[in-house]
């Protein structure tokens, strides 16, 4: 039998319940293992007969034996939670924990990415004829780190952090603009506002959150992370990597999808990353990008197109 996790991860029918309890797996199987039914369907949101159907979905008769599929494969395979840094950790305990947590998340996120979502928003960057990006807290790095990347790129590209400015930037979108907020909790009531008035402007906007999060009835497009990060944790890096990881396949995706223009502007780029860098390395040669098909499909290959938003 093929690896019970990874054909829960690329399952791609599940309905609403069986997408919570899978989430909810796959982020931690080893404490499945110590739960009892009534205990992750509480977790879940679901109801036990819901967690009885899933676990015979994936070849198991009933709770107790799919969670002996799971022991077994937390054992052999060593999925387990990753305990947080405490006091009396050493430093190989520090550097082991840090990057163990990272790993976690990484692995969580590339289980349950949308592929056909992430196609949409870069579909949907890379034709903005102004892209800002929202964000508050201890979040900013991540939108500091798109907007460095999207100017590299030759994007018109802003970044607002405080509220007086977020709600003068949202004011001026129009219906060619994409507003990208990032919430790490899903739930500030600040950037909540934002998404409403984003869309009350007739622009697009872009959410990077947590699962469960308040935005999905007002945002254009909500990508979301399994892990929802807490005002109680302390683990400030390790519970935004995702949202990291998400931003850099995003500006990728675009970097690919507008490379008609971004070769056009790669002279002036490379020259104002010089005055910078200094770099006296010799420029590597790009190959030539061709215009293709317009639309970009998750499997298929990522084309460029021709954009020009005035």
């Amino acid at each position: 039998m093929a690896n019970i996790l990874d054909r829960i991860a690329s399952e791609t029918e599940l309905t609403k319940s069986e997408r919570k309890l899978a989430s909810i797996i796959l982020k931690n199987p080893a404490a499945v293992v110590n739960e009892n039914i009534a205990d992750l369907a509480k977790r879940a949101c679901v109801s036990e007969p819901s967690v009885c159907r899933f676990c015979k979905r994936f070849g198991a008769d009933g709770f107790p034996a799919f969670k002996l599929l799971l022991s077994t494969l937390v054992s052999t395979t060593d999925v387990k939670k990753v305990d947080g840094i405490k006091s009396g950790d050493s430093v190989s305990d520090v550097i082991s924990k840090s990057i163990g947590k990272a790993r976690s998340q990484l692995l969580n996120l590339e289980r349950n990415i949308d592929e056909s979502l992430i196609s949409r928003v870069i579909d949907v960057v890379s034709q903005s004829r102004r892209l800002i990006v929202l964000t508050t807290g201890l979040s900013e790095f991540i939108a500091k780190d798109i907007h460095s990347r999207m100017l590299q790129l030759g994007f018109v590209t802003e970044v607002y952090t405080d509220r007086m400015s977020q709600e003068l930037a949202v004011a001026t979108l129009h219906s060619s603009d994409v507003a990208i907020i990032i919430s790490s909790s899903g739930e500030h009531p600040d950037l909540i506002n934002l998404v409403k008035s984003v869309k009350q402007n007739g622009a697009v906007s872009v959410v990077l959150t947590s699962d469960e999060s308040e935005f999905k009835e007002e945002a254009s497009l909500v990508v979301s992370v399994t892990d929802k990060i807490s005002p109680k944790d302390e683990s400030y890096f390790d519970s935004r990597v995702s949202l990291l990881m998400l931003s850099q396949i995003i500006v990728s995706g675009v970097s690919l999808r507008r490379a008609l223009a971004v070769n056009a502007n790669k002279d002036k780029l490379i020259s104002a990353r010089k005055k910078n860098y200094n770099s006296s390395e010799k420029e590597e040669i790009v190959e030539e990008i061709t215009e293709s098909t317009p639309n970009s499909e998750a499997q298929s290959p990522i084309t460029s197109i021709d954009w020009s938003p005035y």
